[in-house]
């Protein structure tokens, strides 16, 4: 017979299994605008922007398994110019070691963020997810040192 401990670790093992398999036969969906055409796409309030990757994609070749935020700032006090665009695209290739990264020159400041479940480039890089499984192996512990 299985002990409380046991059922606890096997119940949230299984839990956060079911989130990361995905359903059969649907693509990635993904927020996909740019600020430049759309001041709406800076902030995302709702999903009008939200679309199936495979509608996106133009090489077949390549499947579209991220989504991605890319946030580029120019500044610029010799010329007194300031400004920002924001864009929201599927992508198929994610960097080997970062979900976020940073670049800057003299002018210009960028920062990407890849992520990899529906509509996760809406906002910032900490996901619901990641969320769920900090809760849940904290909901673990303290289950597993109530009933012991």
């Amino acid at each position: 017979m299985m002990n409380k401990f046991g059922f606890a670790v096997t119940f949230w093992v299984l839990a956060i299994l079911c989130l990361w398999i995905p359903a059969s036969g649907t693509s990635l969906r993904c927020h996909v605008c740019n600020s430049l055409y759309n001041e709406s796409c800076e902030v995302i309030t709702d999903n009008r922007y939200l679309m199936d990757c495979y509608k996106t994609n133009t090489d077949p070749e390549r499947n579209h398994t991220i989504c991605r935020k890319e946030v580029f700032s120019v500044s610029s006090v010799e010329f007194e110019m300031s400004s920002s665009r924001t864009i929201r695209t599927c992508g198929y290739r994610k960097h080997p070691k970062f979900s976020c990264f940073y670049n800057s020159n003299h002018d210009l400041k960028e920062t990407i963020c890849e992520c990899e479940e529906d509509g996760c480039n809406e906002g910032s890089a900490l996901h619901f997810t990641f969320l769920f499984l900090i809760s849940s192996l904290l909901a673990s512990y303290f289950m597993t040192s109530i009933f012991m």
